[in-house]
């Protein structure tokens, strides 16, 4: 007669060869997937410290790419006990968003809350967007999303319309989005969304001078590989070197100007920072990227009078464009923006203005 799944698996989990503890010197275990050979452990969960979550290994690896690799890597480094691979969860995790997010992709509905605050919806849309789960958890979001709409357009309670808009967004719940940014059109200030847009120009307008800021940098580079600037080592472009008694050509042409070039786009592309393409995902994270940007070492020792000096001008753009970021105003003038434009004379904010105005 066949065994029951239940009596193969005890004796797996109490293997003497095995190299970890058993299962039962692990305190605090949370069964969400009963048969699960996966263990996420979190740091705390409901004032107890540490908890570890038992889940489908193969219920996460479908469920996400990210959960995927986390199992694939524990399992390489030996990270098991017996038959069950461990894992940890991140430290920026929060462990009720993720036993939260565990439930309901294993179809735990009667572990679900029959209400979600605005701030725990949000921070369980970032947990989904951030390991790839959003397709995974479907429409299982939605109650929660109909309970808050309601009561925001009953006026029982204050919502925030925008982190919803933004929750709706990255949990890819395309019928509440709708919603919410039909009440934000409607239901916003007519100077607020005017500010919007303001804000939406602005970003618009600083990533063109980003780009602007970038063609600085580049600009030095590119002229070491221009027709106008080859030249053999000692004679000006467009010069030719003496002919020898054959009147053959001698003389090598300089590439030092070019070497220096390759390295500086080189590092400009490993930091992210060029081409416009390799750009993060948000503005911050690439002026901050500028921002720590070091020129790397180039020895250029062996250049003549006609190189363009690429070392020295490239150095110069990086501290201008660095000089520029700290100066710039990334945001709105409060007083600009009241006035509808620019101010005339003074603001409170002190920054710099168009000429004319």
């Amino acid at each position: 007669m066949p065994t029951s799944p239940e009596s193969e698996r005890s004796p797996k989990r109490h293997k003497s060869s095995s190299p970890m503890a058993p299962m039962a010197s692990i305190p605090n275990v949370i069964d969400i997937a009963p048969m699960g050979s996966a263990l996420m452990v979190l740091s705390e969960l409901a004032g107890v410290k540490p908890v570890t979550l038992r889940l489908s290994r193969d219920m996460l690896t479908i469920a996400s790419p990210i959960f995927a690799t986390m199992i694939s890597e524990a399992s390489l480094a030996g990270d098991k006990i017996s038959d069950e691979v461990l894992m940890h969860a991140a430290e920026n995790d929060e462990p009720d968003t993720l036993y939260l997010l565990f439930n309901i992709l294993h179809n735990r509905n009667e572990k679900l809350p029959s209400r979600l605050t605005v701030e725990a919806l949000c921070k369980l849309a970032k947990t989904v967007e951030k390991y790839r789960c959003a397709t995974s958890i479907g429409r299982g979001t939605a109650m929660w999303f109909d309970r808050l709409y309601n009561a925001a357009k009953a006026g029982t309670v204050a919502v925030d319309t925008w982190k919803m808009v933004e929750a709706t967004y990255l949990l890819d719940e395309s019928v509440f989005f709708a919603r919410f940014t039909e009440m934000w059109v409607l239901a916003e200030d007519v100077s607020m969304k005017r500010l919007a847009v303001e804000l939406y120009n602005r970003r618009h307008a600083q990533s063109g001078a980003l780009k602007g800021d970038i063609d600085l940098l580049v600009n030095p580079c590119s002229v070491a590989f221009s027709k106008s600037a080859r030249h053999y080592i000692d004679y000006a472009p467009g010069m030719m070197p003496d002919p020898d008694d054959d009147g053959k050509t001698v003389g090598s042409i300089c590439h030092v100007d070019e070497g220096a070039a390759t390295t500086y786009l080189g590092a400009l592309r490993d930091e992210l920072i060029w081409p416009p393409l390799a750009w993060p995902t948000t503005l911050g994270a690439l002026v901050s990227q500028l921002q720590a940007f070091r020129t790397p070492d180039y020895d250029d020792c062996d250049k003549c009078d006609f190189c363009e000096d690429v070392k020295s001008r490239f150095g110069l753009a990086v501290d201008i464009v660095k000089k520029m970021h700290k100066d710039r105003l990334w945001g709105l003038c409060l007083d600009c923006f009241k006035a509808g434009g620019v101010k005339d004379g003074e603001c409170r904010y002190e920054h710099s203005k168009l000429k004319g105005n």
